[in-house]
């Protein structure tokens, strides 16, 4: 029998039985004497088995690793002042080109003090999540697909970036009743030689005609819970390069707990000569996913595609999977196909089996 088969059944049949056979996680608290401050505790682990064609198509390269691990903490001190922390250690584990595993990746990947004037005025300070589309700004425990959009964050390693990460001090809130949702801000962005460069600013805008999305990260799928429309755009600068941003985004609850979840994300990015090694270029992505609620399983399609606007090679990803969400985000488990293509350049398959456990 296929190797990758034998890995694939056992992860399933150890996926089910926990998840029938425990609760939901929950993050662990506690509190200041007069209750006014709180420290909450929590982790994220992404055990992930894949199956990857190499360059030329051909044999299969494979890896059982921690897509992420990360340990998480936030909580409020007094009324006004909330904060957020974790680690991340990505792919680790994972087999590299040198035939060692992947063990060096530990480092602090969120840390933000947030204080709320009100819901329509609140100041986040530190390494942050920067809005330069829906599906970036969108928290990885609760994505509807196994992970991002393949060029989502493409703009990551040109400003010196980690996971949409940067330095910074930003400004977000609600207005028109929550129908309408503003963030802006300040970051390091790509630094140069002699850290002369301009900072970085970014702005988004978003309308929401029903529910808002109100979290600092935004939910992949609510699984029925929310009815979260959303017409988005984002301007991302730096000097003279550029990303610009039209989104769309609907979770739709329907009957008998069943949902349907869709996105839609265009970026334009242009990195000029601020950026040399982003050349100019169009991504994009669609998903789109169902939620049987009876069954506590969801099927979901993703697709992502690039163009460049100097004439290189158009590349692709799609991928569709199934997910059996027996507690929701806080457990679950992801089985995708997807086929990669990248111009003249052989296709490549994936086959990826993800287990989410989740506790904050």
């Amino acid at each position: 029998m296929d190797r990758r088969l034998v890995v694939l059944a056992v992860m399933l049949v150890a996926a089910w039985w926990l998840g029938g056979a425990q609760s939901a996680a929950a993050q662990w608290s506690v509190s200041s004497a007069d209750g006014k401050s709180t420290l909450n505790l929590g982790f994220l682990s992404q055990i992930q088995y894949e199956a990857l064609q190499d360059a030329s198509g051909g044999d299969y390269q494979q890896n059982i690793f921690f897509r992420r691990l990360r340990a998480i903490a936030g909580g409020r001190i007094g009324d006004r002042l909330s904060f957020y922390f974790n680690t991340d250690s990505p792919n680790l584990g994972k087999g590299t080109t040198g035939a060692a595993k992947t063990t060096d990746t530990l480092y602090v990947q969120d840390f933000s003090l947030t204080y709320t004037v009100s819901d329509a005025f609140k100041v986040d300070v530190g390494m942050l999540l920067v809005p330069v589309s829906h599906n970036a700004q969108q928290g990885a425990t609760s994505l509807l697909a196994v992970d991002f959009g393949p060029y989502t964050f493409t703009h990551g390693d040109p400003l010196d970036s980690k996971a949409g990460r940067d330095y910074g001090v930003g400004a977000r809130g609600f207005l028109a009743n929550n129908h309408v949702e503003y963030r802006a801000g300040v970051y390091q962005g790509n630094r140069s030689a002699d850290a002369a460069l301009p900072l970085r600013t970014t702005v988004r805008v978003a309308w929401y005609p029903f529910e808002a999305d109100t979290g600092f990260f935004y939910t992949g799928t609510t699984l029925g819970k929310k009815r979260i429309w959303s017409l988005g755009a984002s301007y991302d600068r730096q000097l003279d390069y550029t990303a610009v941003t039209g989104d769309i985004f609907i979770d739709q609850p329907l009957g008998n707990g069943d949902a349907l979840t869709l996105q839609l994300d265009l970026t334009r990015y242009d990195g000029g000569e601020t950026l040399a090694t982003l050349p100019e270029q169009t991504a994009a992505l669609a998903e789109a996913g169902y939620y049987v609620h009876a069954l506590k399983l969801g099927a979901f399609v993703q697709y992502g595609r690039r163009e460049f606007a100097g004439g290189a090679p158009t590349q692709s990803k799609l991928q569709g999977g199934v997910t059996y969400w027996p507690k929701g985000h806080a457990f679950n488990l992801k089985l995708a196909w997807a086929v990669l293509e990248a111009g003249d350049a052989p296709d490549r398959n994936q086959l990826v089996l993800q287990w989410q456990v989740f506790a904050y």
